[in-house]
């Protein structure tokens, strides 16, 4: 087994170089298109580019299951995808809230849209 402290850095590495790999191959670009399509949506079917990325890895993560490679190279592409998302996000529409509070509690950032 590895230790928490060794898994959460292999973590972090590991996304570290899956966000140079994307980047490279794509560009930044379509990630902020896309955030933007998923913030403009009308409808709510939730077939919009980000969501069908998401469950296509989760699904694989769990068809898969998290004792495999595949697995949980499935669930680190998940993580990966709404990493890239955020960082969209934080592109278009400003800075993310201070880290360590509930989710909706948070402090007005400067730079906030």
């Amino acid at each position: 087994m590895i230790d928490e402290q060794e898994a959460y850095t292999q973590v972090l590495d590991w996304l570290d170089e899956e966000r140079t790999y994307t980047l490279e191959k794509f560009g930044s670009e379509d990630d902020r298109r896309h955030t933007r399509q998923w913030m403009d949506r009308t409808d709510f079917a939730m077939t919009d580019w980000w969501t069908q990325q998401f469950d296509n890895y989760y699904h694989r993560a769990w068809l898969l299951g998290l004792d495999t490679p595949g697995g949980r190279q499935a669930l680190a592409k998940f993580v990966a995808t709404a990493a890239g998302m955020l960082a969209a996000a934080v592109q278009e529409y400003g800075k993310i809230p201070k880290a360590g509070l509930p989710s909706g509690y948070f402090e007005k950032v400067s730079g906030d849209n």
